[in-house]
This record gives structure tokens, sequence and C-alpha cells, in this order.
């Protein structure tokens, strides 16, 4: 692998500062209750041993001070922004949602503009609210709508939103709604419309895989001496080998947030935020600042456990993850090949890219089945494809995303990452295996047969994703949102303005007081402040038909809101 480290990245400093301290065994008069075990219930301690209780410590001799930092900690952090390529990384112990928050409030204040995609995650809305900066959202492409180029979307607050047409050069097998990249010429229009903004902002890559163009991006943010923070938290582990693209790092931005556990091997709620190389340098990341964010927005009792598994996850990901993650493509390459009927094909940047593509008899290997990959690049800001996850389709079997899902779960034991109208996401990471992909596979093969209509199948060799069964009703042709509501207020404004309860199909017009966000992916279709328009409404009910999961304050049942008053 050509990258290259200055450090030992074999080395695990706060690991062995933690072991250390378990191995002297002291007499524990400090936090946590438990001391190092001893208090714990043994039915517990039955099923995954002791030594992980004597693990979990606070700040104690030879762990170091999270919040001050100044030796195992700082080197483990050190390391960290040496095998990604960082000039400063800090730990996260709330999950990269709190670096997401506190990279707007580090570079954004109280009335202060960031040009935003719609599609970032709820996260960035409760960095809205406690920054009080003014969202100029932009609107990424959707595959299979037309919207205004280059132009002002109406209803928006602050200047508006921006988007462009996309391209047409994705065949119509495609199913519509998958949401695109964020397009260089938006983002320039609007900059172009907003020179006070403070901050860009960007999710590259999304849930279901789509990069953008990050260097170009950056290079625009830049000229206008702006930061770019970066929402990878689904592309970290895009740092280890040849094979994938590149990272957000390595593309200039300047605070990239980071999920370690969702795709580099640390414990759940363990994330990294990165500072990039020159960010500090040219003025556009005040450091400090940021810090101070962090400290708003981390636990003063933070988890060891949590600390040493970042530790762990990137000596293991440094030194072997190129060996591993290469491993992990080819058996992911077979499921693709096994799913189109098709040899993978290696597409740009290293992806495979296998949809639609039939094989020299003209049929399919699993038909009515369709996964994305890199055939999607070129269009709708596509510019690459993140290839460690099977975004599948079995819309040609009449399935939504949803049902595909919960067949896989209750009927063949495969636990999805999420669905959603159309897709279903199978999420690989470092222990993926080709046995998970055979199971997967073999499932599929047999949704197909119980699904499909075959005399469909024949006369549709060409397009395997148009094959609704007669028997089953049509599949909803999208999962983008719906046009952006119009923005009354800020989000702070509203977070914290006097609010009543009523009935939401009592809602319509009025002013949302709270976030409502189909969970997973996490992506807001109404943010405080924002009025309540018959589509939004309509999207809601439908979206709570499915019985998809809502984060708000009634949950998945959606009979009340919060509004303004």
């Amino acid at each position: 692998m050509s990258r290259k480290y200055l450090l030992d990245q074999s080395r695990m400093p706060l690991f062995d500062a933690i072991r250390k301290f378990s191995a002297w065994d002291p007499a524990p008069f400090f936090i946590p209750s438990h001391k190092m075990g001893g208090g714990i219930d043994p039915r517990w301690k039955d099923v995954v041993g002791e030594e992980i209780f004597r693990m979990d410590l606070s700040e104690v001799r030879w762990t170091d001070d999270y919040h001050g930092a100044s030796s195992s900690i700082l080197e483990a952090e050190t390391l960290a922004a040496d095998a990604w390529g960082a000039a400063r990384t800090r730990f996260l112990v709330n999950g990269t949602s709190s670096g997401i928050i506190a990279s707007i409030c580090g570079t954004c204040g109280e009335g202060e503009e960031i040009i935003i995609p719609r599609n970032a995650h709820k996260s960035a809305v409760y960095g809205l609210v406690l920054s009080g900066a003014v969202p100029v959202y932009v609107q990424p492409e959707v595959v299979g709508t037309q919207r205004i180029r280059d132009g002002l979307l109406p209803g928006g607050f602050g200047g508006g939103q921006f988007s462009k047409e996309p391209v047409e050069s994705v065949s119509d097998r495609l199913p519509e709604g998958l949401i695109g990249g964020l397009s260089p010429e938006a983002l320039a229009a609007a900059l172009g419309a907003h020179p006070a903004a403070k901050a860009v902002f960007a999710v590259s890559p999304t849930y279901h895989g789509v990069i953008s163009d990050l260097a170009r991006l950056a290079e625009l943010a830049h000229a206008h001496g702006l930061p770019l923070i970066a929402d990878e938290a689904h592309g970290n582990h895009d740092y280890f080998s040849d094979r994938l693209p590149q990272g957000a790092l390595d593309l200039g931005c300047d605070l990239v947030c980071q999920s370690t556990h969702k795709m580099s091997g640390s414990l759940t709620q363990s994330s990294m935020l990165h500072i990039g190389h020159g960010a500090e340098t040219s003025g556009r990341v005040d450091f400090e600042r940021v810090n101070r964010g962090l400290s708003l927005t981390q636990t003063t009792s933070p988890s060891y456990l949590l600390l040493a598994s970042l530790d762990v996850a990137r000596s293991y990901i440094a030194t072997e993850g190129e060996r591993i993650l290469n491993g992990v493509l080819d058996a992911l390459g077979e499921v693709r090949a096994e799913i189109s009927g098709a040899p993978a094909i290696l597409g740009p940047n290293g992806n495979t890219g296998v949809f639609g593509i039939a094989d020299s008899s003209g049929s399919f290997g699993i038909p009515g089945i369709c996964v994305l990959g890199s055939e999607l690049v070129g269009s709708y800001d596509i510019y690459a494809y993140e290839p460690l996850r099977l975004v599948i389709t079995a819309k040609g079997l009449g399935l939504s995303g949803y049902e595909l899902f919960r067949i896989l779960r209750e009927e063949y034991g495969v636990e999805a990452e999420f669905g959603d109208p159309v897709y279903c996401v199978c999420l690989a990471g470092l222990g993926t295996t080709r046995a998970h992909g055979n199971k997967l596979a073999a499932a599929l093969r047999e949704i197909s047969a119980r699904f499909v209509h075959t005399d469909s199948v024949a006369q549709n060799k060409t397009s395997p994703c148009v094959l609704p069964s007669q028997d089953r009703r049509p599949v909803p042709l999208s999962c983008a949102l719906p046009a952006l509501p119009p923005m009354v207020t800020t989000p702070r404004e509203a977070w914290f303005a006097p609010k009543e309860r009523v009935p939401f199909a009592e809602a319509v017009g009025r002013v949302s007081g709270e976030l409502v966000v189909p969970y997973p992916p996490g992506i807001p279709v109404l943010c405080p402040g924002e009025r309540i328009t018959p589509e939004v409404h309509d999207f809601l009910r439908w979206r709570q038909a499915e019985n998809c999961h809502l984060h708000c304050s009634a949950g998945d049942t959606l009979e009340t809101i919060l509004i303004v008053r």
C-alpha cells in the first residue's frame, strides 16, 4: 500500500497503560463503584469474563486525563493522526455526533451562516441549535428528479436552497430516489450568494455509499477562506487499501468526523475527530475553539474501554487493514457477482460495480434483485462509490426495502443495517467473511424464487429492477425526501421557543418545534423552525404507515407533534 507512517503503528500506549494499571492491582478507592469487577453480578462475569471489568477505569495512574491529555491518551491520539494523515486527532466517546456538533460550534456562531446539505445527519441540526448558526441548505442530486439548475428553491430562510439539474447518464433501470452527491456547482452558487458564510459541511460517504467530489468542494470552500467539515462516519476505513476511494483528509477537508466503530473495529460509540493539515496554519480552523466544543459535547467520565478500543483499532487497521480489507472486498465481489450473474467488474477507484449486468445468455444471477455499485459514478454528482456495503433493491419482486429487510431478518437470520422504501443496506466491515456473504446470497436467491414472476423475467432481460409481480402491490418509486419546507425561524430559535403539542393530523401549516427523523439513516424530514407542508405531512404519514422507526417526541405513532406557539 502507498500509505506511509512516520510513527510505529504497532504501538498501543493507552491500551498498555490500562493493562499496566490492571496488573498493578491496587486497593481501588476510586470510581467506578464495581471496583475493577468486584461488584459485578457473577452472572455477567460468567458470560464475558473478569478482565474486561478490571479495565473499566477512570483517570487513574498511567491512564492520563481525557480532557487534559498529556501522556498515554495524547500519545494514542498522535498515533491516530499519523495513521489517518491528520495534523491532530481527538478521541470521541460520545460518538461521531459529538464531533459534528463540536465542529459546527467551533466554526460558526450565533446568526452566522453555514452551507450544509439537506441530507446531513440529525446531529448537524443539534450543532445548529447549540451554535445558533443559520443553515443555507444545498439540496443534493436525487436520481430520477428534475431540479432548478444553480437556482433557488422557493421557501428558504436565509437565502434558500440550491441544486442543479442531474446529468442523465444512469440507465432507467436504476430505481428512483437515491440521494446523490453534493454538487460543486451548487456549492459555488451558494458561496456566491452567501459571501458571509463561515463554513461548509459535507456528508461523504452517505449511508448508501455515495461519495461526493470532496477535493473540488474543498477547493471551492478554501477559495472563500472557509473550512470544509466532512461527516465521514462511514468512510474511516478508506485510507487503508488502494482498492478503496480516497479519504476526506487526503482530499483536503479541514475537520473530519469519523465513526471508528462503524467501519474500523473499535467499540460502539467510539469515534474520532481529525483536523486536516493546513487547517490551522491557514486560519480556517481554530483548534482551541473546536476543543471547547468537544468539552461541551463529551462526558466528564469517559469510558476507558471505549478509549482503549480506539487505540487498539487504530493499530490493527494501520498494520493489518490492507490485507483484511482486500479480503473483504474479494468476498463482497463474489456476492455481487452472484446477485448480478456476471463477473465482478473493477470500477473507478477500485470499486466493484455489477448493478444490472447480465451474463452472456442475457439472464441475471438473481432475478428481480439488484445491487448498486460503481456504475453510478459520473451521474447525479456521484464522484465515487464506497464498496463495503451491499445496497440491494428487490423492487423487481414488488418488495420495498423495508419488506426485504424484515424478510431477511425474520425468515433467514440475516440482520441488515437498515431498510428504506427502495433499498436494503447490508454493511460489511473488518469482520465480514465469505460465509456471511454466502448466507446473504442464498437468502436472496430463495426470496427471488418466492416472489418473482418468471414470465416477466423472460420478457425483461435487460431490466431486472422493473418486474413487479402481478400479485403484489406496486413499490413506491422513491426513497428521496420531500421538497424542503419553508424555514420560518432558525433551529435554535424554534428549539427554545414556547411550544404546544397538537395532533399531527392538524399540524399542516404550523411551525415545527422539534425534529422528525426516520431512523436510520437519521436524515431529518422536518427540522425545528420549518413549516409543516402538506407534502411533508403526507410523506411522514406514509413512512409511519410503512412501520418506519421515527425519532420524534411522539415516537413511531406520530400521533402528536410539538409546534411553536
